[in-house]
């Protein structure tokens, strides 16, 4: 038997192509996702649920471990990305589970791609639902009626939902998501620049050492905090009040996605670490480990942090070399 789902929420249309290519059943579909598929779902009761996350940034599956198990295997296959932020017992004395998976910006990605089989769908399609929906069913409306336009739409779109909205405020915050799907404090600094899809800022600090190089922050010191739409990483590069850089710190979290306020990712624990005149060196591989053992990331997503980690310390050391 394979599972059979009942989906609801942001994400239903396109979960809904997702799980009827991988082989599952749906059942009781919506009635706008009825019409989008036609006669494609399955008669009677389901064997797991699906809806979305109160903030909308993943979705909860509930319902018996094995089926919900396999749910989730499927999703991490499919969703490259996708990190299962919490996993328990709905009740002591029932076997039904509850599992919450974040959907950052690679599986939003695929989940775009898959919607568009199915109808219209403009890129950022589900990042776009959280920030301003009405502009996106404006927008997804002029696609529908000029298919041709649709890079156009992408990056005007883009820039009046995300960018300049970024711009203007003129300080970027960073929804920095541990694996356990806590947000931690939220570091935020003054703009420095944004181009493109590049964002730079600088935030000044009191006391304290910096993580991972494990140096004393000193009376002046700053930092510039460097990221990319779509980037495996962040950049910390901190300096003294005489502009000397200090070291970098690069951040490995899932691809980056920019919001009107900032950034969110995921943090996949592993960092590359490099002081000023020195070699890089890699941190946390450890846990790392934990998190792909304990079935919170999938195996494509752990080979893919250690080729990016591995990326930056070559290139670095290479740098170096070459001084």
């Amino acid at each position: 038997m394979s599972p059979r789902l009942k989906i609801r929420g942001i994400y239903s249309t396109a979960l809904t192509r997702l799980a009827l290519d991988s082989g599952f059943e749906v059942a009781d579909p919506s009635p706008r996702v009825r019409d989008r598929f036609g006669p494609e779902f399955a008669n009677g009761s389901y064997t797991v649920t699906v809806t979305d996350r109160e903030d909308l940034q993943g979705i909860d599956l509930t319902g018996e471990a094995e089926w919900v198990t396999r749910v989730v295997t499927t999703l991490q296959t499919v969703l490259l990305d996708t990190v299962i932020v919490g996993f328990k017992p709905t009740d002591d004395n029932d076997p039904v589970v509850s599992a919450s998976l974040e959907f950052p910006g690679a599986s939003k990605e695929k989940l775009d791609e898959l919607r568009s089989r199915v109808v219209p769908t403009l890129k950022n399609h589900h990042r776009l639902r959280l920030i301003d929906a009405s502009m996106l069913e404006s927008a997804e409306y002029e696609l529908a009626k000029k298919p041709e336009h649709k890079a156009e739409l992408e990056r005007t779109v883009f820039r009046e939902a995300i960018l300049a909205p970024l711009e203007k405020e003129g300080v970027a915050r960073l929804e920095h998501v541990r694996p356990s799907g806590k947000l931690m404090r939220p570091r935020q600094g003054a703009i420095r620049s944004v181009q493109e899809d590049r964002v730079v800022f600088r935030r000044g600090f009191s006391s304290g050492r910096y993580d991972g190089l494990d140096l004393i922050i000193r009376k002046g010191d700053y930092g510039l905090t460097e990221f990319k739409e779509g980037g495996w990483y962040l950049k910390h590069a901190y300096f003294s009040k005489e502009h000397l850089l200090i070291g970098e710190y690069f951040n490995i979290n899932t691809p980056v996605e920019l919001y009107p306020y900032g950034a969110r990712y995921v943090d996949l624990e592993v960092d590359v670490i490099r002081r000023a005149g020195e070699d890089a060196f890699l941190i946390d591989r450890e846990k790392l480990d934990i998190l792909s053992h304990k079935g919170c990331i999938g195996r494509d997503l752990e080979a893919k942090v250690l080729s990016t980690a591995d990326q930056i310390l070559r290139g670095l050391n290479r740098e170096r070399a070459a001084k």
